[in-house]
């Protein structure tokens, strides 16, 4: 699938110019949890991500029945740089790692996934530990 997303220039960090930022919701009906290249939980579920874009950071709240996820990621978050990349958006916390910080269970980096304009996948990456996580609509 991933030859049919949407093409993005590369602006990593907005070094190319200005991003629009804009509040979105995503419902999705399935997730997979990704460790060391291996999927270990998978599931259908009924949630949504809502996100919303506030002064020039993105806050995100993850919505869903399955207190299953409650052991790999926050429910809440926040993004402030915004870059654009190959196939994707993504919202990132510190895309050129100045900081070196990183806090257990909480997204470093929100990637964004559109087919057609529409936003089909979402995926956060967790440095702590190195976790990989997909919705799907």
């Amino acid at each position: 699938m991933s030859d049919t997303w949407d093409r993005f220039p590369t602006n990593i960090g907005e070094i190319f110019g200005p991003i629009e930022r804009k509040s979105f919701t995503f419902n999705y009906k399935r997730f997979e949890v990704w460790q060391d290249g291996a999927c270990i939980f998978s599931g259908l579920s009924v949630g949504i991500i809502v996100a919303h874009s506030m002064w020039e950071d993105l806050f995100v709240t993850i919505d869903d029945w399955n207190k299953d996820l409650d052991k790999f990621i926050l429910k809440q978050f926040s993004f402030g740089e915004i870059s654009t990349i190959n196939d994707r958006m993504m919202w990132s916390k510190d895309i050129f790692n100045t900081s070196g910080k990183v806090e257990r269970n909480n997204p470093d980096i929100f990637s964004l996934f559109f087919c057609q304009g529409k936003l089909s996948k979402v995926t956060f990456t967790i440095h702590d530990p190195n976790t990989l996580i997909e919705f799907y609509s």
